[in-house]
């Protein structure tokens, strides 16, 4: 028994004394509380409408009895009362120009004391958060209304008629958007893990590495090599993992929505090879960056084991940065600012793009800004390899 617990004390103080083991057991729930902490406030910011918003409403034979619905200090409302066709009105909130449509049925307030059940439409867009912020609004504060004998009418409950004017191409856009970026950032660095740990960490682990040392090679030929050819085999890990993505996509999410939408919702005719060159242009310069970096942990690292424990922190980091894919971020998405801050503008870039909202300058910056971190991190790695005392971990 004693024999066991020296075994165990002597494990212990060789986690707990080894200050790299112990960064590696500790860094995961500190980044998880920062990063949780700043999402939970992207999350509450992105699902708001801003207080100072104006919702742009069309209302047409609004009895005054009713006016207080929408004469309220919650919201800023700008009412519409002009003359326009419903057709002319339904475009304008599929192009998300309008927020609301509310009509009320001729001869309603007499209808309604006669117990004729008059009908109240509101047609919105829930694809716009201002459309479905307003409608969720006005539709709860008649429904309410409805179920009391003095408010006897019916709210959008004719089966026949769509209220919800948000397209399938803005439906399939939305469900894209918030999935796929996701997993794609996290496919691309899964993919990179296994090849940058092994390549570096691995020869170290196995002493190969400094066979290749001693030859006459400049050692930062040699780390620009090991980054060009892991490149290149995560690119085609990377496009292997983009196509099975894409071609299974359409499937598993219409199987899906096929219990709300029998004809599905999600199509991928509405992406051209504009997008598609986009997003490949997006996977590729990610690729390399995480190349890059994960090769900077496998130097630093002592074996594989090390560099797979520092590959699992920053893949937590990596998954919460892919997470921010689901949620509308509204303004702070299309901050420029914030597309300088790696891994984030890829999926924002990314989710950009599925969602036909594409930003050339955007887009621009994050193609830019992770050729500058790149570069700065081949740099870093040819240093590294210059250095006696990482390459052999003294």
């Amino acid at each position: 028994m004693n024999k066991i617990f020296t075994i165990i004390k002597k494990e212990l103080r060789r986690f707990f004394t080894d200050k790299r083991m112990l960064m590696s057991l500790i860094m995961p729930g500190f980044i998880i509380f920062i990063v949780y902490t700043l999402i939970g406030n992207f999350i509450s910011d992105a699902l708001s409408v801003e207080e100072d918003y104006t919702y742009n409403i069309y209302v047409e034979n609004m009895p005054e009895e009713y006016s207080n619905i929408i004469e309220t200090d919650e919201y800023i409302i700008n009412i519409i009362e002009e003359k326009t066709e419903i057709e002319e009105i339904k475009t304008k909130i599929e192009e998300k120009e309008v927020e609301l449509y509310l009509g009320f049925d001729d001869d309603f307030t007499n209808k309604v004391s006669q117990g004729l059940k008059p009908n109240v439409t509101i047609y919105y867009n829930s694809s716009s958060t201002e459309s479905l912020e307003i409608y969720t609004y006005v539709y709860t504060a008649l429904s309410v209304g409805s179920t009391t004998v003095d408010y006897n009418y019916l709210v959008n409950m004719n089966p026949e008629v769509e209220y919800n004017l948000a397209t399938n191409e803005d439906m399939s856009a939305q469900v894209i958007t918030m999935i796929l970026p996701y997993l794609l950032i996290i496919l691309l660095f899964s993919g990179c893990v296994s090849l940058a740990t092994e390549s570096i960490a691995g020869e170290k682990q196995r002493g190969t590495i400094y066979t290749i040392l001693v030859t006459p090679t400049k050692r930062s030929h040699i780390a620009i090599g090991k980054i060009i050819a892991l490149s290149i085999t995560s690119l085609v890990s990377a496009t292997a993992s983009f196509v099975g993505l894409i071609a299974s996509l359409p499937t598993m999410m219409n199987g899906a929505a096929s219990s709300t939408n029998p004809e599905g919702i999600i199509t991928l005719e509405m992406y051209g090879m504009d997008e598609f060159i986009g997003i490949f242009g997006v996977i590729f310069v990610t690729v390399i960056f995480f190349t890059t970096i994960l090769s900077i942990i496998s130097t630093l690292a002592k074996d594989i084991k090390e560099a797979s424990q520092w590959s699992s922190v920053l893949m937590v980091l990596v998954m919460i940065l892919g997470v921010t894919s689901m949620v509308s971020m509204g303004e702070v998405a299309s901050n420029p600012v914030l597309y300088l801050i790696p891994v984030y503008n890829s999926v924002q870039c990314m989710s950009s793009i599925f969602a036909l909202s594409f930003n050339g300058v955007n887009f621009l910056i994050t193609i830019l800004s992770n050729i500058i971190y790149i570069s700065l991190g081949i740099y870093i790695l040819a240093k590294m390899f210059n250095s006696e005392k990482i390459m052999s971990n003294t």
